[in-house]
């Protein structure tokens, strides 16, 4: 009977420390790798961020949360003749989106700039869908919940899928300010 309640006891001591993560909100800083692969046949969808949850949702996808940020990946013509995948960033939701705030030559210029911008300009303009994403760059996203993320664009890797088809991943450093207001944390 000892060894039941023992592991009564481990069982009920792992769950609550599981469930004090999910009570301490989403993640402020972090890196996550967006990709515009396309899953399944007749209809598609492909994987989106929820910052709030600091999750992964699939978009679009019946019964789902909407992510806050997707990767659409647009084919274009490369300078050689074949097709490319270019990154671009969409908010699902349609609503508020993506304000470019820097570009940069090197990581470590837009890493300095990333860092030192703290406060949200009053003058943005938010777009649902960007242009073109391109290594280096710094970007605002105002979610659907009126939260503000920070973007500082990592990596870019073309890639294609087994089937042949293209497709682009960025990976993307963020802080989140949960609370809404325009000041990022440190």
């Amino acid at each position: 009977m000892r060894r039941v309640y023992k592991y009564v006891w481990i069982s009920l001591f792992t769950l609550i420390l599981m469930g004090c993560d999910n009570l301490k909100g989403p993640e402020e800083k972090g890196e996550f790798r967006l990709s515009s692969e396309k899953f399944g046949a007749i209809s598609y969808h492909l994987y989106g961020y929820l910052y709030e949850e600091s999750e992964f949702y699939r978009f679009p996808y019946q019964g789902e949360k909407f992510p806050d940020i997707i990767n659409e990946g647009y084919l274009v013509l490369a300078d050689g003749g074949g097709l490319i995948s270019l990154p671009g960033f969409n908010t699902p939701d349609e609503m508020n989106g993506f304000a470019l705030v820097g570009e940069f030559e090197t990581l470590d210029g837009a890493r300095s700039f990333y860092e030192g911008y703290s406060n949200v300009e009053d003058d943005l303009q938010f777009e649902t869908v960007s242009d073109t994403v391109v290594l280096y760059q710094v970007w605002v996203q105002q979610t659907s919940t009126d939260k503000y993320v920070k973007l500082l664009v990592k990596d870019i890797l073309d890639r294609e899928g087994d089937s042949g088809t293209l497709y682009s991943e960025v990976v993307l450093e963020y802080t989140y300010q949960a609370d809404g207001s325009t000041s990022f944390p440190d």
